[in-house]
């Protein structure tokens, strides 16, 4: 079976996508490519994570093309770098859609070196334009925020978001490490059952399925710099035994903790988080996305599940939005947008089962 690839490609004369490949490999130069066709280039990449090790193609490409049909069905991993000061480029960029309508990588990344409103393509534009096509924006010198702004929704930027991405996808040829424990039962699930399927399909020679996107490679990622660990499964399902008492109230910084904890907060519908659909309404503020939509399945809502409590899957429909909900955030003004994280920060807490007694007053309409 040939190796899962990552496509590299670039509209703007300033950056070649073989920078991507070279800051991947961390080497000052790159080494003699093996050619794929006329137009694409690979160089191998050996990697490993806290859970795996895996082997894959980085392949790059000065023109619009997908190879043969035995590369096209490898690619996992669609980056493309755009100028947004230089309005053809970004129309490049799009001019690559129906490429990839026929391949449907995992990842998809429009990479800049800085987004701003000021731009010829506005930061807004780009945003909206990556929302709408799955794809996620990447700065790789985003510009800092004033001291009076606080950044509630911490991320990772840059060069090593792209790696971060790479590293928690699931690829279909990865080697699980037996002696590492996964201290959240839901991600153990979740990576052991996308493994079982992609051998399944890979055997039958379909495709493997858009399963993870960015947000839940984030969650994936951030795995690694969890603290707290469990003995065994039986003390995540426990944890409603904990005594929360020395436990800080939830603000807006509170939501990295309630995604960590993601696995710890039961996985059957006797324990269902005790969320309902109008509090995640009232967290998803009215802009111009169907938010209602994104975390119904299916898009469309039913009786079953309007006014009862949403259950784990919406829950992880909840936390894959979270990027969403980041990039919206920006664009409100600072009271606002600490009232928006308080309001997510509340909703996580409901969802992984917080004692609402210790979030009074944070959830009031006031």
């Amino acid at each position: 079976m040939a190796l899962p690839s990552v496509l590299f490609s670039s509209s703007a004369d300033s950056f070649k996508p073989h920078e991507f490949v070279r800051h991947i490999l961390k080497v000052p130069e790159l080494p003699q490519p093996q050619i794929v066709s006329d137009h694409i280039e690979r160089y191998e990449w050996s990697f490993e994570t806290k859970y795996y090790s895996a082997r894959a193609h980085l392949c790059t490409t000065d023109v619009r093309t997908i190879g043969d049909q035995e590369f096209a069905e490898s690619v996992q991993a669609f980056i493309h770098f755009f100028d947004p000061n230089v309005p053809p480029s970004f129309e490049l960029a799009k001019a690559w859609l129906p490429y990839l309508d026929h391949i449907n990588p995992d990842i998809l990344m429009l990479v800049c070196n800085t987004s701003r409103n000021s731009d010829a393509i506005q930061r807004k534009v780009a945003l909206e334009w990556c929302i709408q096509n799955s794809f996620e924006l990447v700065e790789l010198y985003p510009e800092q925020e004033s001291d009076d702004e606080e950044d509630d929704f911490p991320e990772t930027t840059g060069m090593a978001r792209i790696i971060q991405a790479l590293h928690a996808h699931t690829w279909p040829n990865l080697d699980m490490k037996d002696a590492v424990t996964v201290q959240s039962p839901y991600l153990r699930h979740m990576m052991q059952e996308q493994h079982i399927l992609n051998k399944e399909l890979h055997s039958i020679g379909s495709p493997v399925p858009v399963q993870h996107s960015s947000e839940l490679s984030q969650l994936l990622a951030n795995s690694n710099t969890l603290e707290r660990t469990s003995n065994d499964d039986a003390n995540a399902q426990n944890v409603n035994a904990v005594d929360r008492t020395d436990e800080p109230e939830p603000t807006s910084q509170t939501i990295d903790t309630a995604s960590n904890n993601i696995g710890q907060s039961g996985t059957g519908k006797e324990t269902a988080p005790n969320v309902t659909t109008s509090d995640l309404e009232d967290v998803l503020l009215p802009d111009d996305i169907d938010w209602k939509t994104l975390l119904v399945d299916g898009g469309e809502a039913d009786e079953s599940t309007s006014g009862s409590h949403v259950d784990v899957d919406d829950f992880e429909q909840l936390f894959m939005k979270l990027k969403v909900m980041k990039d919206r955030a920006e664009n409100l003004p600072p009271e606002e947008r600490k009232k928006y994280a308080e309001k997510v920060a509340v909703c996580f807490w409901k969802a992984i089962g917080g004692d609402e007694d210790e979030i009074t007053g944070l959830d009031d309409s006031e």
